[in-house]
């Protein structure tokens, strides 16, 4: 129960925060949308083959939420309905599971260290305070600290974890200048759009239109079960609209991609302008942009500024697609980073960068543990 902990009034520790501990494991956990209360029952799930009791899922279940409340604090309420803390608890089972394998542990003194470094439970003077750290458990988190202590034992364990897969994840200098470059340097284009919308306005389909595309692609329309009915594709009438847009929204897709193609062609032999002219699509340039600017009516800037950032003096790039529409792009210009600003910002921006690389790795080993673990 650690008990030297909570009997000891103050200690002053170097400053690590539970926070930061915890947050790598945590960050990577989604949001989602709420599930629904299970019913209590001797075993709720299966992980790696064996039974996970209701009593560890619901432990699991209390640790996420008391991760959540040290993050969010009082903003929690605002965003609860948004964070699926069932979801968080199977993968903290997940990864717990992975590290008993691993044989990682976590002793008392280096939880007891956690704790009395840990923001929340320090007084003024940067102390470690026994009344607040009670406090804290019983009108904040509502736990025992025993319950807590075994938390925070998890969460170390976890972030144990995450060192351990991560330790490995170095940066080179031409790395960390590509990422600079991508997240901080302007460029414009020029782009040729064959735009969904635009076709679509144009279309109105007849009704034998209608009716033979219902026809042809019914299982499109089925509608799930409703009670106890089972699934059914509904009749013609019931969702002529709908089939409508959905063969309107098909039919331009196409017509775009055909008229893009039909375009890329043409720029073998015209200049940018002359092609999407005789394509009769829309041409025009962008002021300077970064990569992770929102471009009007592209959309999100990124795949834009990476197709034409190696681009040669008016080489056309290849089709890029998007929810919108097809495009070609030229590079216009490019706008120098400040060297100055980039060698005083290299290393702090090296440090996210790190943080950002390793939490994708780490991400992605975990979503290959939940298909195991299944």
């Amino acid at each position: 129960m650690l008990k030297i902990l909570r009997n000891k009034k103050t200690a002053k520790k170097i400053w690590i925060g539970l926070a930061i501990i915890i947050i790598p494991a945590f960050c990577f956990w989604g949001f989602g949308s709420s599930s629904r209360d299970r019913q209590e029952t001797a075993s709720v799930g299966r992980i790696f083959g064996r039974n996970v009791s209701n009593l560890e899922f619901k432990n699991a279940l209390a640790a996420v939420r008391t991760m959540a409340i040290m993050q969010f604090g009082d903003k929690l309420s605002e965003i609860e309905k948004y964070l699926n803390f069932e979801g968080q608890a199977w993968e903290r089972l997940i990864l717990l599971h992975e590290a008993e394998k691993r044989h990682l542990r976590a002793k008392d003194s280096e939880v007891i260290d956690e704790i009395q470094g840990a923001p929340y439970f320090q007084d003024k003077t940067g102390a470690f305070n026994n009344k607040i750290y009670q406090e804290t458990l019983r009108y904040v988190l509502r736990l025992q600290p025993r319950a807590f202590e075994e938390q925070t034992r998890q969460n170390l364990i976890i972030s144990k974890l995450y060192d351990q897969l991560t330790q490995n994840v170095k940066l080179n200098d031409d790395l960390i200048r590509q990422e600079y470059l991508k997240a901080n340097q302007e460029l414009s284009i020029y782009y040729i759009a064959a735009l969904f919308s635009d076709f679509a306005k144009n279309i109105q389909p007849g009704e034998k239109e209608i009716g033979d595309y219902f026809q042809n692609n019914k299982a499109m329309f089925k509608q799930p079960p409703v009670k106890n009915l089972p699934p059914r594709i509904p009749e013609l009438a019931e969702i002529k609209d709908k089939v409508k847009a959905a063969l309107i929204e098909e039919t331009a897709k196409k017509t775009a991609k055909a008229m893009i193609d039909q375009c890329a062609e043409k720029l073998k032999q015209m200049d940018f302008g002359q092609a999407a002219s005789s394509c009769g699509l829309r041409s025009t340039g962008t002021d300077f942009f970064k990569s992770t600017a929102m471009l009007e009516p592209l959309g999100p800037a990124r795949r834009f500024w990476e197709s034409a950032k190696n681009l040669k003096n008016n080489q056309p790039s290849e089709v890029i697609a998007n929810e919108k529409g097809y495009y070609i792009v030229r590079l216009r210009s490019v706008k120098p980073i400040d060297e100055e600003k980039f060698i005083k910002e290299k290393e702090s921006f090296s440090k996210r960068l790190l943080n950002s690389k390793k939490n994708e790795l780490f991400a992605a080993f975990t979503e290959q543990l939940k298909k195991k673990a299944q």
